[in-house]
């Protein structure tokens, strides 16, 4: 095979994998969405009881909610969910009951624009998911019509090594959080407040940031890359069955 034909092949093994796992992960982010990115479990089992119990009386803004039972955190984790995917229609209006017939507003201001932000971008990811889909069922089109063959796992590994190569290279040079933090800094505006200590954003504490969304992420990526798996192995079996029938 010609280098130009090689370059050819690389490129659209690239974008069948690309996007393939970037509609893996919409899937994911929906079946995650859909169980409150299992957050009762983490709840339990990553500290964060035991970190509101401790940073909880000493908030700056709030007080009381270390007296607030897991149900109740439960249910303001899938509040602040909804309301981010939501255009964060609802953020100011989210409070907790330390104490029966008491509301207390769980979010301040600096918070409230963070998420906002958060729902903003998500807003804008979502707005592309059709046309992302579009263009995947485009790909595969091709490649059954001009036949093809779809690469294998040794392919796509080699298309996306630059990829993980670079990604790892970044988490064990300094670090997932620093990773992070670096792209919160990337991505919102620079006079938006996204750093929050726990005695100052009940948001923070409840969900033990950064903690909690490098269980979700990995939780993510791990449903993400079965789901590309099983889709992928599924598409190899097409033109099989369709031999078959035709015999």
């Amino acid at each position: 095979m010609s280098l130009r034909n090689q370059s050819i092949v690389a490129i659209r093994n690239l974008s069948y994998s690309s996007l393939g796992l970037i509609m893996c992960l919409y899937l994911s982010w929906h079946a995650l969405l859909s169980v409150n990115f299992f957050y009762g479990f983490w709840h339990d089992n990553i500290g964060i009881a035991e970190t509101i119990a401790e940073t909880g009386p000493q908030n700056r803004y709030r007080s009381g909610f270390e007296k607030t039972d897991r149900e109740q955190r439960i249910d303001l984790f899938e509040q602040i969910c909804t309301a981010i995917t939501h255009q964060g229609k609802g953020l100011e209006h989210i409070s907790y009951s330390p104490e029966p017939n008491t509301a207390i507003p769980l979010l301040h201001k600096a918070e409230i624009v963070h998420l906002q932000d958060v729902a903003n971008l998500i807003s804008v990811t979502q707005n592309l998911e059709p046309y992302l889909f579009i263009l995947w069922i485009i790909l595969l089109a091709a490649f059954f019509a001009k036949s093809w063959p779809l690469p294998t796992y040794r392919q796509l590994l080699g298309v996306n090594s630059v990829l993980i190569i670079g990604l790892s290279g970044a988490v064990l040079a300094i670090g997932w959080v620093e990773v992070f933090y670096a792209a919160h800094r990337w991505i919102f505006p620079d006079d938006h407040q996204w750093f929050f200590f726990y005695q100052e954003s009940l948001m923070s504490t409840m969900m033990q940031a950064p903690d909690l969304f490098l269980y979700i992420g990995i939780s993510m990526f791990a449903l993400a890359v079965i789901a590309f798996i099983s889709i992928h192995e599924g598409l190899k079996r097409i033109p099989q069955r369709k031999l078959a029938t035709s015999d």
